[in-house]
């Protein structure tokens, strides 16, 4: 077990490093406010850092050897909560000195071989798959080999409906993440948001997603920038949380997975951090990790994605309605159209207005 101790940033010539921790592959990313937890031999402290914007800027993370996993130890943060290891209390997960952190590396796999080669003319969706987990600090109650076996599960699932159009995805990154409760239990939008879903009858119903110009919160700007640090600018990145809360017609409900499509989400300071997905499996306990997601959930939300359509069709076999599996030709011409002008290019494009 490797403890990364002694961690600072520092910004210099538009590079971002970790000093005395292992750098890895390199990236331009926009301009994000991170929360950075740089942690001594027994306390951590938080501190703000703005990534500057450059297409000739990278930033460089830590991150394992390629043949080997790699666990970073989670701390608590001090002073003012004391350089104690004690795990959160197990009836919430949490205390106010774990909320006083955000995303944390605990675990990166070698996902090396998760999934099968693809058939010849597949064409990739490039994916970054973070288990999270809430904060705990004693020994992990599971394996690299058991995190694997979960993301190879809803992973293969996810790869058999989209074959159907020549798609696969492809893991770029695969962790487990420790957060704090507020980004276990996640609010997906802002208030009074019809997230997706206009009123009956409207015309043009993506004209009028798009017109909403739908925003991120905190929240999902917290985790997603983390998405964007460990993951390349324009992969999609796929977190499990434990429950989201998002508003659709207006109305504040419940959601089992939920999507960010450029169309709806195009706004200059959030279309950067915006390709991603979030899955809700079950949370046994503290510190464990999530059970295996529906065996459809990712498929379909990795589809609003790919489609960059929050519709919900009303064939109730297709894949973007609630219970199905199928695409119909035109939605896979769309993917893989899609896969080229929105998620070709290495930095994340503004889709601009839907096309007639």
């Amino acid at each position: 077990m490797a403890m990364w101790h002694g961690s600072t940033w520092s910004a210099s010539g538009g590079v971002v490093k970790v000093r005395d921790g292992r750098f890895a592959r390199r990236t331009a990313i926009p301009a994000l406010r991170l929360t950075v937890v740089a942690c001594a031999t027994l306390a951590c402290v938080t501190a703000p850092v703005m990534i500057p914007s450059d297409a000739a800027d990278t930033a460089t993370m830590p991150a394992p050897d390629a043949a080997t996993d790699t666990v970073v130890d989670v701390l608590q943060p001090g002073p003012d909560c004391g350089a104690r290891l004690a795990d959160p209390p197990t009836g919430t997960c949490t205390d106010e000195c774990f909320e006083q952190l955000g995303p944390a590396l605990r675990l990166a796999l070698d996902s090396t071989g998760v999934t099968p080669t693809p058939p010849t003319g597949s064409m990739p969706v490039r994916i970054g798959v973070f288990l999270t987990t809430s904060y705990h600090n004693s020994e992990p109650p599971w394996t690299a080999e058991q995190a694997l076996a979960l993301i190879r599960q809803f992973v293969l699932a996810a790869d058999q409906i989209l074959a159907q159009c020549s798609v696969h995805t492809q893991i770029e990154v695969a962790q487990v993440v420790s957060v704090p409760a507020r980004l276990l239990d996640i609010q997906g939008n802002t208030e009074g948001s019809w997230g997706g879903h206009p009123p009956p009858g409207t015309p043009n119903p993506e004209l009028f997603n798009y017109q909403q110009n739908e925003r991120l919160t905190d929240e999902t700007r917290e985790l997603f920038t983390y998405g964007k640090v460990h993951a390349s600018r324009n992969a999609i990145s796929v977190f499990t949380v434990r429950h989201i809360t998002y508003y659709a017609e207006q109305t504040l409900t419940a959601a089992g997975g939920l999507s960010f499509p450029p169309n709806n989400y195009h706004q200059v300071d959030d279309y950067p951090l915006r390709n991603s997905v979030l899955l809700v499996p079950r949370y046994p306990a503290c510190g464990a990790l999530p059970a295996v997601p529906g065996p459809r959930t990712l498929a379909h939300e990795l589809g609003h994605m790919l489609l960059n359509s929050g519709d919900h069709p009303t064939d109730r076999t297709n894949l973007m309605s609630g219970v199905g599996t199928t695409l119909t030709v035109q939605q896979c011409a769309t993917i893989r159209s899609n896969l080229i002008r929105l998620f070709g290019d290495a930095a994340v494009v503004d889709p601009g207005p839907p096309r007639p």
